[in-house]
């Protein structure tokens, strides 16, 4: 399988650019099934090019209006402006007008960072985003009702850096130093639980080895002065270090399963559930587009003038191959033990810190997932749905919630973009580019 490296770091990170990349945009979905002759395929079944099956199905006049008895139609979608491993897929979603396929009438909002993405939706100005697991169970927790109905941005990297003259060469040269290593980072962020996490293994002291210094991830990627590292999450890690600001020296993959959620305010969920399979499954056909023609996926997304500006396109070209096209297709799929187990302690952390008043419970993590929605997009392309992510190789023996983690599946160990489809991913016939691939 393409990207089976389970065992040990076999390329580094240009290494898997540059393979993702010279795959091509069709390549991104990796096809090992013989393709089957279309003639041969039942007629009356019907695939967009990108593989999404015809026709589109609708939102009802009764959910339509109970959303425009809350002031909710057409529903409005935030996202983040600036970062395609969380948001791409919501360009696309966008201008190609996947959810008024299915009758549904939206209009998007885009942020170029996390606060304000989360204060129109708990003001209720949107009701549909993307954000990550901190910021997502820190609404929760303070009285915002919402409900996961994917992932995303699975596995995005979280990485430390220092000058390229510093005299630390890993984290574990912070241990024992005369004076605290002063860490710039994003605080109240899942970075700051990647410090913690990774401090708890190796035995570091706050306070003693290291401090933290709040900071934008924009001012971080320069490690301003009175800063000895900083740790930031990409696009950023990136740009510094081709830059030549900032060496790698450490990243969170053996600590933390990082990733954040798809989510809607649970109050569609209780009583318009057809739209929030809508939003599903537009979702889900996003992802494939994507993998179908990635340049115009990209193109959609960097063409926000506030982007185009401040990112190149080979840049966010780059973050969508890493986290929209390298996984299945089926990585959008909620495991709810698995990513109940690593949130719990997520949650627990964000607790003993006085950052949430209560702590959520496991069974609370778990009821906030709504994992059928997922599932049924899934079942209706023909994917089955994955007993455990995608991400993790057969035979992992690590513990969820227990790190350091044996390796796993991301950018550091794949070679490039995982197989699909392979033996057991089709539950039905599926077509893709005028192909057709059978069970």
């Amino acid at each position: 399988m393409s990207g089976d490296s389970g065992g040990k770091k076999e390329v580094n990170r240009r290494q898997f650019l540059k393979a993702a990349g010279g795959l091509g945009a069709a390549a991104c979905l990796s096809l090992s099934g013989l393709p089957v002759n279309l003639a041969s395929a039942d007629s009356t079944k019907k695939f967009t090019p990108w593989g999404w099956p015809e026709p589109y199905g609708q939102v009802s006049q009764k959910s339509l209006k109970w959303l425009d008895s809350k002031g909710w139609l057409p529903l409005s979608i935030g996202f983040f402006a600036d970062l395609p491993g969380y948001s791409g897929y919501y360009a696309v979603m966008r201008d190609l007008k996947l959810l008024e396929k299915r009758g549904l009438p939206v209009k998007y909002s885009s942020f170029l960072c996390g606060p304000p993405i989360l204060e129109s939706y708990i003001g209720g100005n949107t009701q549909v985003t993307g954000y990550g697991d901190f910021p997502f169970w820190t609404t929760v927790e303070r009285g915002t009702p919402s409900v996961a109905y994917a992932v995303t941005a699975v596995n995005y990297e979280a990485a430390m850096l220092v000058r390229p003259n510093s005299p630390l060469k890993s984290i574990k040269d912070l241990k024992g130093r005369s004076e605290p290593v002063v860490i710039g980072t994003l605080l109240g962020s899942f970075l700051e639980f990647y410090i913690s996490a990774a401090a708890d293994v190796l035995g570091l002291r706050y306070g003693k080895d290291y401090k933290l210094a709040g900071m934008s991830l924009r001012e971080a990627q320069f490690i301003p002065k009175g800063i000895d590292a900083v740790v930031m999450y990409d696009p950023f890690p990136v740009i510094s270090m081709e830059k030549g600001l900032g060496r790698k020296i450490d990243d969170a993959f053996p600590y933390y399963f990082n990733k954040g959620y798809d989510f809607v305010r649970k109050e569609i969920h209780d009583n318009a559930p057809d739209v929030v399979q809508a939003i599903s499954d537009a979702n889900l056909e996003s992802i494939l587009y994507t993998r179908y023609d990635i340049d115009k996926a990209v193109e959609m997304y960097h063409k926000d003038p506030r982007v185009r500006s401040a990112y190149s396109f080979d840049l966010f070209k780059n973050q969508t191959q890493r986290y929209t096209t390298s996984l299945k297709p089926s990585h959008k799929y909620i495991n709810a033990d698995f990513w109940a187990a690593q949130d719990e302690v997520v949650v627990q952390s964000q607790y003993k810190k006085n950052r949430m008043k209560r702590a959520l419970s496991l069974q609370d993590l778990k009821n906030t997932f709504a994992t059928n929605y997922m599932a049924n997009s899934l079942d209706k392309v023909g994917f089955a749905v994955p007993a455990k992510p995608v991400f993790l190789p057969a035979g992992w023996n690590g513990t969820v919630g227990k790190p350091p983690y044996p390796p796993y599946y991301n950018i550091d160990t794949m070679k490039g973009p995982q197989t699909f489809p392979e033996k057991g991913d089709l539950t039905k016939d599926w077509q893709f580019k005028g192909k057709l691939y059978r069970p």
